[in-house]
């Protein structure tokens, strides 16, 4: 993967998938979006992402 990552690919790829959550989810209060980034059992900790949280609420 190149230094833009998937964002050549349709709609960003995976990378602007995850980015457009982080957004919703941060900007919007999406709920939805929330899920994909908190708790032990998170939307991308079930994918193959390193995920690492530290004072996500």
């Amino acid at each position: 993967m190149g230094h833009y990552g998937t964002f050549s690919q349709p709609n960003g790829g995976e990378f602007g998938r995850v980015g457009s959550a982080w957004l919703k989810w941060r900007l919007k209060g999406g709920t939805a979006a929330r899920a994909q980034f908190v708790g032990s059992s998170c939307g991308l900790c079930a994918t193959e992402w390193d995920v690492r949280q530290k004072n996500l609420s």
